[in-house]
C-alpha cells in the first residue's frame, strides 16, 4: 500500500505579489492619524468645558463674596480670590463690575486654553460668564 501526499498550496500561505508591497502600511498610517486627530478633538473639548465650568464658578463665587458684604474695597479681594481660583486662567481674566439698587452683576471673561491650532479646532478663544446676584440686606 503506497500513500501518495499532494501539497496543495492555498492562498493565505503564498508570498504577496509586488505590486501590493506596502499596501497595508498606508492604511494603517492613516487609520493612526484619524485615532490621533480624534484624541486631541476630544480632549480639547474636554478642556474647554472644564475652563467654561471653571469661570462659571469663580464668577459666582465672586459676585457672592461681594453680594453678601457691605465692605466698600470687596470687589478687588473677590477678584484676587477669583484670580486664584481660576489658576492658570487667572492672570489674563478681565472683570466687569456693576451694581444696581438691588443686585451685583459681574461679567468675567477668561481665555480659553487650545491644544489643536485654530485651523484644525475653530473654537472660541474667550470663555465669557454673567452673573447677577441679589443684594443681601437685612429688612
Amino acid at each position: 500500500m503506497t500513500t501518495s501526499t499532494a501539497t496543495s498550496t492555498s492562498s493565505s500561505s503564498r508570498a504577496p505579489r509586488r505590486d501590493q508591497a506596502g499596501t497595508g502600511l498606508i492604511g494603517s498610517v492613516f487609520g493612526v492619524l484619524v485615532f490621533l486627530f480624534f484624541l486631541f478633538l476630544s480632549a480639547q473639548v474636554l478642556i474647554g468645558l472644564y475652563a467654561s465650568s471653571i469661570v462659571s464658578a469663580a464668577a459666582y463665587s465672586a459676585a457672592k463674596a461681594v453680594a453678601g458684604a457691605d465692605a466698600a474695597g470687596l470687589t478687588a479681594r473677590a477678584e484676587d480670590a477669583a484670580r486664584r481660583q481660576l489658576g492658570a486662567f487667572g492672570p489674563g481674566a478681565s472683570f466687569e463690575w456693576s451694581t444696581d439698587g438691588d443686585a451685583v452683576n459681574l461679567s468675567l471673561t477668561a481665555r480659553r486654553p487650545q491644544l489643536l491650532p485654530d485651523a484644525v479646532a475653530p473654537t472660541a478663544h474667550h470663555v465669557t460668564r454673567s452673573v447677577r446676584v441679589r443684594l443681601e440686606r437685612l429688612r
